[in-house]
C-alpha cells in the first residue's frame, strides 16, 4: 500500500529545490504547498530536521519581513546567516536581506512538478520495498 507524503516531506521537498542566494519566506512555503495558513508548520518542520540537514538547505528559508528568526538558538541563527551570506545574500544594519531581490518565486506549474516528481519518486520506493 502506497502511503502519501507528509506535509513535511512535500516541505523538504521544496525548499530543496530553493536556488543559492535565493530565499523562501515560512509562509511562502506554506501557500505554495496549497497550505496558506501553514506557515508556523513550516517553521516546526524545519525545526525537526535533525540528521536530514544536510540534504535539505534549511537556512535558505527566513522570516516574511526577511530577517532570521531561529528563536532560542543563537548559534542556529547565526550560522543561517552565515550560511545565506555565504550564497552572496547581503544583510542590512538592522539585520534584513532585500527579499524583493533574493525571493524565490518559482511558477506554479515549477511547484507541481516538484511535488508530484517526490510523490512518484515516493510511489516507486514504496513498490519497491518488501512487504509493502
Amino acid at each position: 500500500m502506497t502511503e502519501q507524503m507528509s506535509f513535511n516531506e512535500l516541505i523538504y521537498e521544496l525548499v530543496r529545490h530553493i536556488p543559492p542566494g535565493k530565499v523562501l519566506n515560512y509562509g511562502r512555503v506554506a501557500a505554495l504547498l496549497g497550505v496558506p495558513n501553514g506557515a508556523r508548520a513550516v517553521g516546526w518542520a524545519l525545526h525537526n530536521l535533525l540528521g536530514d540537514e544536510q540534504s535539505v538547505p534549511w537556512h535558505r528559508v527566513v522570516n516574511a519581513r526577511g530577517c532570521v528568526s531561529i528563536k532560542g538558538s543563537p548559534e542556529g541563527a547565526a550560522e543561517q546567516r552565515a550560511r545565506l551570506e555565504g550564497e552572496g545574500i547581503v544583510f542590512d544594519e538592522n539585520g534584513y536581506l532585500d527579499m524583493q531581490k533574493h525571493l524565490w518565486d518559482p511558477p506554479p506549474w515549477e511547484v507541481e512538478h516538484i511535488v508530484q516528481t517526490a510523490r512518484q519518486r515516493r510511489a516507486d520506493m514504496d513498490r519497491n520495498t518488501p512487504g509493502t
